[in-house]
């Protein structure tokens, strides 16, 4: 076995092989600027409704264009089920839809006591219907809202 290197010694083999090339002083490496993080989205506004003999409550919900909102729909009494339509009503054939959807369902259903949260972004002003999509007994037909965007 060969003699061991000294500590002065080591730090000189060190500094020839990391040496730049050109001969000049070994120089720190910068490091790069972190690129700053994109601002947080604000949360959604969260917007309790019950679904339960025969109506939602509310039965109306407020919203502004751009503002996000989480419907969290809970049943009370059965089984129901919710679809909101991505049109106002009244738009005419070829019309965009004025909602969008996160999640990108059409009729959520509703099992008594759980909760369901829906993503709503709202992108254009207007009246927007939501009814019940299970067919959940006598009442069923007049179990109606309505979610309605001001700019």
């Amino acid at each position: 076995m060969g003699p061991i290197l000294g500590r002065t010694a080591t730090f000189a083999i060190a500094a020839m092989l990391f040496a730049p090339a050109h001969g000049g002083a070994v120089q720190p490496v910068a490091r790069q600027a972190q690129e700053p993080k994109p601002p947080r989205e604000k949360p959604p506004r969260i917007v309790s409704v019950d679904a339960k003999n025969f109506e939602f409550d509310p039965a109306v919900i407020h919203m502004k264009v751009d503002e996000r909102v989480e419907l969290d729909v809970t049943s009370e009494d059965h089984t129901h089920g919710i679809r909101i339509s991505a049109f106002p009503d009244g738009a005419k054939t070829n019309t965009a839809p004025g909602l969008s959807f996160p999640n990108g369902e059409d009729c959520f259903k509703l099992k008594k006591g759980e909760m369901v949260a829906i993503g709503i972004v709202p992108t254009e002003p207007g009246t927007y219907t939501f009814i019940c999509c299970k067919l959940c007994g006598s009442g069923h037909k007049k179990m109606k809202g309505q979610i309605i965007v001001e700019p």
